[in-house]
């Protein structure tokens, strides 16, 4: 279960991805942006948990398209991320090349994502064989269906390689609900390949629940439901939510924590600059 000085830092993480995300959402707005822009806002808690899990660990981030929660949790520096989203060549950390999709850090040893759907699997697959070393790697729901994607989750239970793979299952592709594309569940796809599977929420008390229960350095595949707040792609809102894990962890760490400690979180998350 997650320790109360871990739950401070989690919230701290997920209000700093919001604000970045939401200052991005405003460029976005006001056409400021000239490349497609894949938002995390609604999802940035479980990049959260995992950073703070992970705080002390050697790991590789393969992430894809909708990253920028991971390069911000991880360490990654904001202004080169917003510049790389301008497209500026000189300071962004992909020095404009990779754009929303592609981001790249070599000091949080961070892998890029050329846009190909599911390539980061093969690749932090690859990563970890040759290394030996943890690879944190970050699908979609709808990545799970790429022709070689399972084969390379196999190909790391083979091989018992120290993986966490991350589902975020927030139940679309673009804009194609889950139900209507397979009746199966990657959880159970996952198990029948030999990866210790585990099917939760968004909360990062569950989610570190999951990893604690890891008993030994294979691979683990956590799917985790969560919603985007925005469509595939752009500002568009995506309409109901479900859910507001905002607020529900907001409540978990108030009930917790010192008021006054509580306020100084608050105010600290509404003082960040963009």
């Amino acid at each position: 279960m997650i320790q109360d000085a871990e739950a401070i830092k989690v919230l701290r993480r997920a209000y700093f991805i919001e604000s970045f995300e939401s200052s991005v959402l405003a460029l976005e707005e006001q056409e400021l942006i000239e490349i497609p822009v894949y938002l995390g806002l609604g999802q940035e808690f479980i990049a959260a948990s995992l950073a703070t899990y992970y705080e002390n660990a050697q790991i590789a981030i393969f992430a894809q398209h909708r990253a920028h929660s991971y390069y911000l949790a991880f360490g990654g520096n904001p202004g080169a991320l917003k510049a790389e989203i301008l497209g500026d060549i000189q300071g962004g950390c992909a020095r404009g090349f990779g754009g929303s999709v592609g981001i790249y850090s070599k000091e949080i040893n961070m892998f890029g994502h050329s846009g190909l759907m599911g390539e980061q699997i093969y690749l932090g697959v690859g990563w970890s064989f040759a290394s030996k070393l943890r690879s944190l790697i970050v699908l979609g729901d709808a990545t799970i269906e790429e022709d070689y994607a399972l084969p390379a989750i196999g190909f790391a239970a083979k091989h018992n390689l120290p993986i966490t793979f991350v589902c975020e299952d927030n139940g679309y592709a673009v804009l194609t609900p889950t139900s209507k594309r397979r009746s199966w569940s990657a959880s159970q796809v996952v198990n029948a390949y030999g990866v210790k599977s585990f099917d939760i929420d968004d909360d990062p008390n569950q989610i570190f629940k999951a990893l604690d229960a890891i008993e030994n350095g294979g691979p683990v595949f956590l799917n985790i439901r969560t919603q985007r707040k925005n469509r595939h792609v752009g500002a568009h809102l995506e309409g109901d939510i479900k859910w507001d894990r905002k607020k529900l962890f907001e409540a978990y760490v108030c009930n917790r924590i010192e008021p006054a400690d509580f306020k100084a979180l608050k105010e600290e998350s509404e003082s960040y600059e963009w």
